[in-house]
């Protein structure tokens, strides 16, 4: 990464009164003073949106990980980057082993940055919990099974309803934050411990692990599991089959029950996917499933938004009505 250095003092304009976002845009340049960088003047003090690339990629450590998070090319990353290095006097990010690392100057600023990040995403709460419009854009994540059996129905039919609610379903296992905002609606099978989000639990889903039917030897049997941080059953199928190897590893619940009906191995399904699949069997009929709670979460501040609340109700419906399925009771 390029460094600047530069001998020059802020100079304050006697007439300049600040507005909010501007006061705190100057505690990121004070942060960067106090660390021994000098700035030009306050009209090159960070914008928010120079900060905003810095803390995605002093999250995600590469120019490509970061790239994909925001949704630009990573040309365009790198030259923002030393765009508001260049600002800053200093070097904010270097190479290091496993990615991009926080150089003494970086620490300094990334404080003041994740302030600005907090009051940008509360005026961007706030204006949308105040929103009564049936328009408008809604992003909701959930696991793809779930998502294509249970939330695709309810989206379905909030589209029909309110035809000018632009909604956008992210099908994924993984934990996006929607604190900010990288989803407005999750459906998880975890409860969230953020104060600021609201947890409605809408139903219990049976899991249990499955075979191919005319299966190998219980010895000759390995797991299909998932990746790391992904427990989708509290007890994983490697360490419950005797011969304890793993053939392949997914974040993805529908790439496991593909590989399972294919013969790779034995693998953690939700009972009502793995009891409607005719090549699918039990991998150990006599034990009881293991259950998980499936919740949905919202921000306390967005769920007063009318295109929000039309969602959740429309997904609560749904999960309600397919209570009953979810728990596989009758195949329990």
């Amino acid at each position: 990464m390029p460094s600047f250095t530069s001998s020059r003092r802020v100079v304050m304009r006697e007439s300049y009164q600040p507005s909010a976002g501007d006061a705190t845009r100057m505690r990121a340049a004070r942060a960067c003073m106090d660390a021994g960088l000098e700035m030009e003047d306050t009209s090159r003090m960070p914008d928010w949106d120079g900060l905003r690339i810095f803390l995605a990629l002093s999250r995600a450590r590469t120019l490509a990980a970061a790239a994909r998070k925001l949704g630009i090319d990573e040309t365009t990353v790198a030259r923002r980057l030393a765009r508001l290095e260049k600002e800053m006097g200093a070097s904010l990010l270097e190479r290091a082993p496993g990615g991009l690392a926080l150089t003494a100057a970086g620490e300094a600023v990334r404080a003041a940055a994740e302030e600005m990040e907090v009051a940008a995403l509360t005026a961007e709460r706030r204006a949308l919990g105040a929103d009564r419009q049936l328009s408008g854009r809604v992003r909701v994540t959930a696991p793809e099974i779930l998502g294509r059996y249970f939330v695709l129905p309810a989206l379905q039919a909030v589209h029909v309803r309110h035809p000018g609610i632009a909604i956008e379903l992210i099908s994924t296992i993984a934990r996006l934050d929607v604190t900010r905002r990288e989803a407005d609606v999750a459906i998880r099978t975890v409860r969230p411990t953020e104060p600021a989000l609201v947890a409605r639990k809408l139903a219990r889903m049976a899991v249990a692990p499955y075979v191919r039917r005319r299966r190998k030897r219980p010895e000759q049997i390995a797991a299909v599991g998932y990746t790391d941080g992904v427990r989708l059953p509290l007890r994983n199928v490697e360490d419950r089959i005797p011969s304890g190897r793993v053939a392949l590893r997914t974040n993805s619940i529908a790439t496991v029950l593909e590989a399972v009906r294919l013969g790779w191995g034995a693998g953690d399904l939700p009972c009502f996917v793995g009891d409607a699949t005719p090549e699918l069997e039990r991998a150990f009929p006599g034990d009881k499933p293991d259950w998980l709670d499936v919740w949905l979460i919202v921000h306390a501040e967005v769920q007063r938004t009318s295109r929000v609340r039309a969602l959740v109700d429309e997904l609560a419906r749904v999960f309600r009505e397919g209570a009953a399925l979810l728990a596989a009771r009758a195949s329990t």
